[in-house]
């Protein structure tokens, strides 16, 4: 038997106080990979809270999604370790490689994220692609792990 989680569902978790808003945010978009526009309405109908107030809320924690993430999302860290030894460059080559820029929505298929230090400076530049780390990257190895994921 298959088990449907629902928006309605999460939210019986939790009782119905605002110091519950983040938790209950953070549950709906780790199960369902980001808040749609319905369930955030029913998250404010459930806390009665404005719409906004939700929104704002989940919009200020980059671990909650507002959007639905392409198949593929490569984050590259610019920390100042990562930035010192060409992060921008390895940035660059995923750029032109896939013919997208950083920080773009308009891709439906994948996403280029410069995300800040990631706390493994030893390691850097550090390029994580769709959750799987990879360290010490350069500019010309980023093809080689490109090649992996399209």
């Amino acid at each position: 038997m298959v088990y449907m989680q629902s928006t309605e569902k999460i939210l019986l978790e939790f009782d119905p106080e605002t110091k519950n808003l983040l938790p209950a945010l953070k549950k709906v978009s780790a199960v369902f990979g980001y808040v749609s526009q319905g369930d955030a309405e029913k998250i404010a109908d459930y806390f009665n809270l404005p719409l906004s107030r939700v929104y704002e809320t989940a919009s200020f924690y980059d671990e909650i999604k507002l959007k639905k993430e392409p198949a593929l999302v490569i984050q590259v860290c610019s920390g100042t370790h990562c930035a010192l030894n060409d992060s921008f460059r390895i940035i660059s080559e995923i750029e032109n490689a896939l013919k997208i820029k950083a920080g773009d929505d308009f891709n439906p298929k994948v996403k280029l994220e410069i995300i800040s230090c990631l706390g493994q400076c030893g390691e850097g530049p550090i390029v994580i692609v769709n959750g799987k780390i990879f360290t010490n990257v350069t500019a010309s190895g980023i093809h080689e792990i490109l090649e992996g994921w399209i």
